[in-house]
């Protein structure tokens, strides 16, 4: 007999030879190695099943939806998706995009999906190359060229395994995700004629076509061209993701049992400890089975489904029914096996990118796209997305306070002016633009928001407001802080059916409405009567499924209105239900990400004739929702993974790009950079509008030590920050210049990764970390207050740092300091802050930049790093690196002038460049007092000078 493999027939006689060789490692036992069912024998060191009884394999192969099977989920089945909710997803996919995407909610993957016939070859994407090194650098410091013994280069992978990703795979398919919300939700509230008309009205086509030519010209981004504009830089995006999870492949690994009884598994991912692969709650994985001793695989295939993410340890954890059911039938009959013990098969495990977040934007998008479509007219969606000054000069905002209510009542009485004027303008005014805040670190942005929507339901006791982020945490968080004053039946948290209760903070649960052990979208009757619905941005397409938007609400009004007044002459004017979109950290979120929540709130339509007659004196803009969007520009942005999406800007954000909009970047108040005068019209003609603008600058910092905030003020926002802390005072010897509270410790020990540079390490850093925080701890008592360890906090941009760091504390002693990566620093503060950069050759520069990780021409996530500190800031990094990037040339050039460098020499001449106003008073001060720091050459005298008047000429040039 020949005992060569052949991927495995299910039904071809005249027997089923199941790929297992006889061996102790599977436990059975070759008297009886059967599992109930079926008899097996062994032949030439095979398992073989009797051609009589291979019909009871039937459940391995495709199984129809009527069909029960051991392989499907637990959870119970779907209902068939309804027209009415998913028609808006459901394209006609291209086949391009097959085999590489998740099934949307309500359908399950193809049960041929891994069929050799369904393999599609990828474009290759000419223009996404590596990144050259930086100017002025080689591939290594040293200038030498890579050795041929390489313990960076890429894993060998034998080429058997990769020939079983391309091998035919049969495999039973999850069960689908459920709908949500069902298509009786809608039912209960809407008729059906209204149905049918919202029923594909804007569908998502990015699935339905291929990616645009990566050399084709992209759209210009303006009003015609808004649909095609973002179509392509979503499908460029989807097939980079798609792309760049397809080569991340976990070979030949085996994965640890969770939970026996309801098909749960772990396994080692350790690129998620700094997102990559990108992975979230929900997303589907592939596992094919490996056969080690004959280099081959079995064609056996299971799909699995993420369910829980443990970034820090490295883990993901994900359900697979089919793969326990292989287990019971083929390998173990009675399996008993304790939590986190591994399984025996072995896999090779891939990743499938979720198209959901892609569908539900684009669908966004053509929402927004076809209310531009407006024959020439500007509405509100003209000036939402594309304000200019005459839409404010010619439609001034009108008060929307009514008569009765008088009087302010703060809620928050520690608000500055800026706070406050941003809280007024937005509770008392119905602007026809959207009103921006902009918050550089330590201003209060969040808490100006939370105060904001307080005053709203004060002034405007019938508004219904949604408040949204673009990340569950900052969701969570706007939840918890007005969760103190608001009641349940005030506030609603509304969450994706899919996340965990164990993500939610236990405070802010009482708001979150629960049904049947998952969230869930409360009747449409007490949807209504919430004052105020939290969600993230992405999760705001609930409502939009829901038929909860102002677009169908107020269609079913006028349904009402009509049917009940048939013969009314004088038209009825219909008030949005929401009145108010409030978006917090919305700089973090992309332009499509933000038109999720804005597609909700986007009127049906506007009364924009002054003259028109209706049943209610109504000024027309007294009924447009308000739109606030509230960030810092010059923090972490959304992550993009195409090159070609991020030259056409799909990383910015749509609060960056309307800032740099005249109506705003050319106001005498901006902080843009290229603010130009005022042309035109005055902005109001009388005294009641003329305190409105339509953004408000947060500039008083409540945080950072002025010495700290005197590079970010000069590099990120045009000199602008006021320090305003009322901090204490860290006493430590380690200083060079004990008036600056600043330090920068040069290191040129060298980077190492693990998990084939999934992240990165640097000893010598966590040495000089370990020695600076012993002494500083050393001197605790001396600071004002006595300094704890918890109130240090010490950050690197890769996960294996932060774990060796903390390491290294613990056998310290140092257990309690706080240690993270700069994202987890994001919108948190620390009386002491240590930044460890890591990387100290260029080698992978062009790496770090594709990933969007690292310090290194990172300015964004450079600007979060320095600005978390109080009191103590000290930065340990690799100077002559470091100063290729221009950002933290002009910081090492600030450190060198104040003497707050120590380290390897640093070859760096000073040019001047960012030199702050907080710079100059405080180096004036010092001089007028005889404390000025040695300045033996002259030099920072005359850069000082030099500094001031450059400023100076840029100023009178605005």
């Amino acid at each position: 007999m020949n005992h060569h493999y052949a991927p495995p027939q299910y039904f071809s006689p005249p027997s089923f030879y199941y790929p297992y060789p006889v061996s102790p490692i599977h436990s059975l036992s070759s008297s009886d190695p059967s599992p109930p069912g079926f008899k097996l024998h062994i032949e030439n060191g095979w398992y073989v099943q009797p051609a009589s009884v291979q019909t009871g394999l039937s459940t391995l192969g495709p199984v129809s939806s009527s069909e029960p099977s051991l392989h499907r989920s637990s959870r119970p089945p779907s209902p068939t998706p309804s027209p009415s909710l998913v028609s808006r997803h459901d394209t006609k996919t291209h086949h391009y995009w097959k085999g590489r995407l998740a099934p949307l909610p309500g359908f399950s993957s193809p049960s041929d999906m891994l069929k050799l016939n369904h393999a599609v070859e990828i474009k290759k994407d000419h223009t996404e190359r590596p990144l050259p090194p930086p100017p002025g650098l080689s591939k290594n410091n040293d200038g030498k060229s890579v050795s041929t013994l390489d313990k960076y280069a890429d894993i060998f992978v034998p080429q058997f395994l990769k020939d079983i990703q391309k091998q035919s795979q049969n495999f039973q398919p999850l069960a689908p995700i459920p709908i949500f919300p069902l298509s009786s939700y809608l039912h209960s509230f809407l008729p059906s004629s209204i149905i049918e008309k919202q029923t594909n009205l804007h569908p998502s086509t990015i699935l339905s076509e291929l990616p645009p030519e990566k050399a084709a010209t992209c759209q210009i981004l303006n009003a015609d061209g808004y649909k095609q504009h973002w179509k392509s830089l979503l499908s460029w995006e989807l097939d980079q993701l798609a792309t760049d999870k397809q080569k991340i492949i976990l070979w030949q690994v085996k994965v640890k049992m969770l939970d026996w009884a309801q098909g749960q598994f772990s396994v080692l991912v350790p690129g998620i400890r700094e997102n990559y692969p990108r992975l979230d709650i929900g997303d589907v994985i592939h596992l094919r089975e490996v056969l080690v001793d004959w280099k081959t695989g079995s064609g056996f295939a299971f799909e699995g489904r993420v369910i829980r993410l443990k970034k820090r340890e490295g883990f993901i954890h994900f359900s697979c029914p089919t793969l326990k059911t292989h287990i019971e039938t083929f390998i173990i009959q009675e399996p008993s096996f304790q939590a986190d013990e591994e399984v025996p098969p072995v896999l090779n495990l891939s990743f499938i990118t979720n198209a959901r977040p892609s569908v539900v934007m684009d669908v966004a998008v053509s929402t927004l796209a076809s209310a531009l479509d407006s024959n020439g007219k500007r509405d509100v969606a003209h000036r939402w997305l594309f304000p200019e000054m005459d839409d404010l000069h010619l439609n001034l905002p009108v008060p929307s306070t009514p008569p009765n209510i008088t009087g302010e009542v703060w809620v928050d009485n520690g608000l500055n002016a800026e706070q406050r004027f941003a809280a007024s303008c937005i509770s008392k005014f119905q602007s026809p633009v959207p009103f921006l805040i902009s918050g550089p670190p330590g201003t209060g942005k969040t808490r100006t928001v939370v105060e904001t929507v307080h005053q709203i339901l004060h002034t405007q006791p019938e508004a219904h407001i949604l408040l949204c982020a673009p990340s569950n945490s900052a969701t969570d968080t706007l939840a918890l802080r007005l969760g103190s004053s608001l009641k349940p039946g005030d506030m609603l948290r509304l969450n994706d059916q899919n996340r965990t209760f164990a993500e939610v903070p236990d405070s802010i649960r009482q708001f979150c409405y629960v049904e049947n052990d998952s969230f869930a979208i409360p009747t449409w009757k007490m949807l209504m009567s919430y004052k105020v619905v939290v969600a993230s941005c992405l999760d705001a397409n609930i409502l939009v499924d829901a038929a909860c938007t102002n677009t169908v609400l107020c269609a079913l009004e006028e349904h009402v209105v009509s049917s009940l007044h048939p013969h009314r002459k004088i038209k009825y004017q219909i008030v949005p239900h929401w009145t108010h979109l409030l978006i917090d950290e919305a700089a973090q979120g992309s332009e499509p990400e933000l038109l999720v929540p804005i597609s909700v709130v986007l009127p049906k339509h506007e009364l924009s004739a002054p003259n028109r007659t209706t049943s209610f004196d109504y000024h027309w803009l007294s009924t447009v929702p308000q739109l606030i969007l509230c960030g810092d520009i010059n923090q972490l942005g959304p992550i993009i993974t195409s090159q070609q999406a991020r030259t056409y800007e799909l990383d910015v954000s749509l609060l960056e790009r309307l800032f740099d909009r005249p109506l705003y970047a050319q106001h005498a108040e901006t902080r843009h950079p290229r603010r130009l005068p005022l042309t035109g019209l005055p902005l109001h003609h009388n005294s009641v509008q003329s305190m409105f603008k339509p953004f408000v600058n947060l500039v008083k910092n409540y945080r950072s030590h002025p010495a700290i905030l005197m590079p970010p003020s000069a590099m990120f926002y045009n000199d602008s920050l006021e320090p305003c802390a009322s901090n204490g005072m860290i006493s430590w010897a380690g200083l060079s210049n004990n008036k600056y509270p600043l330090m920068f410790l040069g290191c040129d020990t060298k980077d190492e990764s693990v998990d084939e540079r999934a992240t990165w390490f640097n000893i010598g850093e966590i040495d000089q970390i370990v020695e600076v925080i012993s002494s500083l701890m050393s001197e605790a008592a001396k600071s004002i207050p006595p300094l704890q360890a918890d109130e240090i906090g010490v950050m690197a941009p890769w996960r294996e740092q932060v774990w060796k760091i903390r390491e290294r504390l613990r056998q310290a002693g140092l257990s309690r300091v706080d240690v993270g990566t700069v994202e987890d620093y994001q919108g948190r503060e620390k009386r002491v802050v240590v930044i460890s950069c890591v990387r100290s050759s260029a080698r992978f520069l062009a790496e770090d930049g594709q990933k969007g990780i690292g310090l290194v021409f990172e300015k964004k996530r450079m600007n979060v790093a320095i600005t978390r500190a109080k009191e103590l800031l000290v930065i340990i990094g690799n100077g002559n690196l470091l100063k290729y990037d221009p950002y933290w040339k002009g910081f090492l050039q600030f450190a060198l002038r104040n003497a707050l460098y120590v380290g390897p020499e640093l070859a760096l001449e000073d040019d001047g460049a960012w030199i702050s106003r907080l710079e100059s008073k405080t180096a004036e001060a010092e001089e007028e007092v005889g404390l000025a720091t040695i300045d033996p050459t002259g030099m920072r005298a005359t850069m000082m000078l030099a500094g001031g008047v450059v400023r100076e000429i840029l100023k009178d040039s605005f």
